[in-house]
């Protein structure tokens, strides 16, 4: 799926990010679990359309509530043993976390994942959240596993950890599976998200560099990479990330949005015009749209 579609659907992982109101790493959660699912990619970016916003917006409701991401996984998987014939149950069906229980709506009426219609909001049962994952260090980790562990299982627990929160621990276990298995672009970006999101940016420079390296058109890399090089105060490199990310896939809008940003605070207002101009063509309907007409008036 990396042929470039001549008309992508409207919705980045950063754009659904924006319109929810996460992290645009809970979106990426959400897309390797298999929760939302993109309709194309292009050079390993990720296009979502409507259904997919749609299926987002529940997940970020059920994660407000204080679903996590293993519990709503744990419940998935009861949801399709109940049901086989849903295919996705979060595009399909309505959810509904009520105190610590998960519901599903369907037919006019509210059923437990186990099938039991439930009607009794007063008796909450004890389905205990799980619990914040206590923060380990590599060596306390890995000395809980399995001593022949393989690269892919070391990218599982830094996924995990990663989705916990951990992101030290999820560094690290994303370099050892590295290690042990070869350089992997995916997973050089895993890494470089991690490290940007724990602040360590020189780190994270890096690794973008790295996901790059393996795979020039790496697009959502490089437009990373710009980003970072943003918060290092290096905006000349960040123009040259963006425009590299562009040349890659000139419909990326995110790109042209930084870009014209980053134009505009250099004091190149013409070139960051026609990039506003142009992100305004690809995502009129942004949460970023209203900062673009203003720069262009």
């Amino acid at each position: 799926m990396n042929s470039e579609p001549e008309t992508p659907a409207p919705y980045t992982a950063k754009l659904i990010a924006e319109l929810v109101g996460v992290h645009v790493a809970r979106v990426r959660v959400w897309q390797r679990r298999g929760w939302i699912v993109p309709v194309s990619e292009t050079h390993r970016l990720a296009w979502f359309d409507f259904t997919e916003l749609t299926v987002a917006r529940n997940l970020a409701q059920l994660e407000q509530a204080g679903a996590t991401p293993k519990l709503l996984a744990r419940k998935l998987a009861e949801i399709h043993r109940h049901w086989p014939d849903v295919g996705r149950p979060l595009a399909e069906l309505s959810l509904v976390l009520d105190g610590r229980q998960l519901l599903v709506r369907r037919g006019g009426g509210l059923v437990e994942p186990g099938g039991q219609l439930r009607m009794d909001f007063d008796a909450l049962a004890d389905e205990v959240l799980e619990p914040p994952a206590a923060v380990l260090t590599s060596a306390q980790f890995l000395s809980r596993q399995q001593p022949d562990a393989t690269p892919e299982q070391f990218a599982a627990w830094a996924t995990e950890q990663d989705e916990a929160g951990n992101l030290k621990l999820a560094a690290e276990l994303y370099r050892v599976a590295l290690a042990a298995g070869g350089p992997q672009p995916e997973l050089c970006f895993q890494l470089a998200e991690a490290l940007y999101r724990a602040g360590d940016l020189p780190a994270a420079r890096e690794r973008y560099f790295t996901a790059i390296e393996l795979d020039e058109n790496y697009v959502e890399a490089r437009a990373n990479l710009g980003c970072v090089l943003l918060d290092l105060g290096e905006k000349e490199l960040a123009v040259a990330a963006f425009e590299g990310a562009l040349r890659s896939h000139e419909a990326y809008a995110d790109a042209h949005y930084h870009l014209a940003r980053t134009l505009d605070e250099l004091g190149q207002a013409g070139e960051a015009a026609a990039h506003w101009s142009r992100f305004l063509d690809l995502a009129p309907d942004s949460p970023w749209a209203d900062e673009a007409r203003e720069r262009l008036s």
